[in-house]
This record gives structure tokens, sequence and C-alpha cells, in this order.
């Protein structure tokens, strides 16, 4: 197994490593995306014509990868339709950096790609608030930056993240109440993440998602029946999913690698797959794209039924 080392869309993560770190505890990021379970199955939404690589959300996501580390924290979310609780939110980051998200990346204007960026959902690690500003850690390659409170508070209320759960969410406060072992840590993750493929499994059917095996043939059924990709998928594909979908493969094969050698192996494979479809799209070989997302479909369905046995 050849590890990869390098830069990728963790951002919730990274901004949890970076929380956890302001209490003296180190985290590999790669071990909070894996123990997230951000990174399991696949969902297609029709009516955006997107696929995520995964089927949970980070919104719970980082609360999953916390817990499974033993740690306890304080979580808080306001009415979207009411005041932004921004006084409450000082209070906290007066007593330690807090972890913001979802955040509506359309909306940090320090980023000089927002105005592309608009609905897609970020998180990052606040540090310090004033009467004008909010000062973060941006993990998208953003240190120490700072943004107007009115900004912040419409990136914050996060009303165009079609799939978020909270507006004005943060975590704070994080602190060690268990220490479990790595073996315990891998047990407890197989529960979590054969409860999000039964989540999915027991769902009413409805035409307008699907999920693992099905979605990713849906995007096949785009270029072979409806005359192809558009660009909107296209550039979701090639600049975001297949290269966040190997490495998140990757981690969960280093992951595995101790305690579920057999599922470490899928994952390897799973992780060449990925990189495999992003070498095509941005080839622009929509044909052997769609072979090989038919292997991709393949793998996610035997990875699936390997750990929903165990």
């Amino acid at each position: 197994m050849l590890p990869y080392i390098g830069s990728g869309a963790y951002c919730y993560a990274n901004s949890s490593a970076m929380l956890l770190e302001t209490i003296g505890e180190k985290v590999s990021p790669a071990v909070l995306e894996v123990l997230s379970g951000v990174g399991i199955g696949a969902m297609w939404h029709e009516e955006q014509k997107v696929i995520y690589f995964g089927q949970e959300i980070p919104d719970r996501g980082v609360s999953h990868a916390l817990e499974l580390l033993g740690f306890r924290w304080t979580e808080k979310s306001a009415d979207a339709e009411g005041e932004p609780p921004l006084e409450e939110l000082r209070r906290d980051v007066e007593h330690g950096p807090v972890l913001l998200g979802p955040l509506d990346m359309g909306y940090l204007t320090y980023n000089p790609n927002a105005a592309y960026l608009g609905g897609a959902d970020h998180f990052v690690l606040a540090y310090r608030m004033d009467e004008r500003e909010i000062y973060l850690h941006d993990p998208a390659g953003f240190p120490f930056v700072s943004l107007p409170l009115s900004q912040f508070v419409l990136a914050w209320k996060a009303e165009k993240i079609f799939d978020r759960l909270f507006s004005y969410h943060y975590w704070t406060a994080p602190k060690r109440v268990g220490s479990p072992s790595e073996e315990e840590q891998a047990a407890n993750a197989l529960r979590l993440f054969q409860g999000i493929y039964q989540e999915s499994a027991s769902a009413k059917p409805n035409a307008s998602v699907l999920y693992g095996k099905e979605a990713i043939l849906r995007v096949v059924k785009r270029i072979e029946e409806e005359g192809g990709l558009s660009p909107a998928e296209t550039g979701h594909l090639s600049y975001f999913a297949f290269q966040l979908g190997a490495r998140r493969a990757m981690d969960f094969a280093v992951f595995f690698s101790k305690h579920a050698p057999e599922l470490a192996a899928i994952k390897e494979r799973q992780a060449k797959q990925f990189g495999r479809c992003h070498t095509l799209i941005v080839e622009k070989n929509e044909q052997e794209l769609a072979n090989a997302m038919r292997v991709l479909a393949d793998i996610e369905e035997e990875f699936r039924q390997v750990l929903c046995a165990k």
C-alpha cells in the first residue's frame, strides 16, 4: 500500500484537527475524515444532477468522529429565520476557538474564487471576533484571514446549501472523556458505517435520490443515454468529486489495514479506480469514463456487501 499525503477538500477534518490541537490533542485529519463516515457510499441527487461519493453529511460527520475518538463537546445552531447568534458566538470564542460550518463559500470574500463558489459548503476554525470582523483559519489555504461580520452572517446562515441540516452551526469546547483503543475505534466505526448503509437501504424508494451502486450507474446513464454530462457535472467531477474520492478511499484503506484487511484491499482498489476516473474525465474521454464508472459501481457494491456482512 502506498499512502498519499497532500492537499484535498478535507475542510471539516482539517478544522476538527485544529480544534482538537487547541486542547493539546493531536489527531490526524485522515483519521477524522474516516471516522466522520462522510465518505461511505454514494448518493445521486436527480434535481441537481449531482453525485456525491458519500451518504452522510459533515454536519453530522464531525460529531461522529469526535464521539468515536472519546470526546465530549458543545454543539450549537439556531433558526435560519431568526437573528444570528453573534453575541453567543462571541462569548464562546472568548473561551476558545470554535469550528464553524457549514458556511457558504460564496460569501467568504477573502477567497479570490468566492464569486464562483456560491452554494458550496465549507468548515473553518474561528479564533477571534471584534465589533467588525471574525478571524479565521480556513483550511483551504487561508490562515489568519478575517471576514466582515456582515459577510460572515450570510455565509453562516448557509441558506443556499441544499443538503444542510443547520444554520448558524458550530462546535466548541471539546473535552476528552474516554480513550478508546485503535481496535475499539475500528469496531465502533464499522457499526457507524453499517448504520449509514442501513439508513439508505431502509429509505422509501425515491426517484430523486439514488444510493450506492445505482447512484454511480446513474452517471453512466447520463453519459451514454442522455447526451453526456453537463458543464456543471463535468466541473464537479473534475475539480472535486473524483480526486476527493480517491484520497478518502486511500485513507479508509490505511485505517482498515490492521483490523479489517479485506475492507482495506477493496478501498485501495477503489482509490485507484477513482484516480482512473479523474484521469479520463480530464482527458474528456467520456466513453472510457462510463466503463470505468461501471467498475467503480461494482467496487462500491462489493465494499457495502463485505462491510455489512461483518
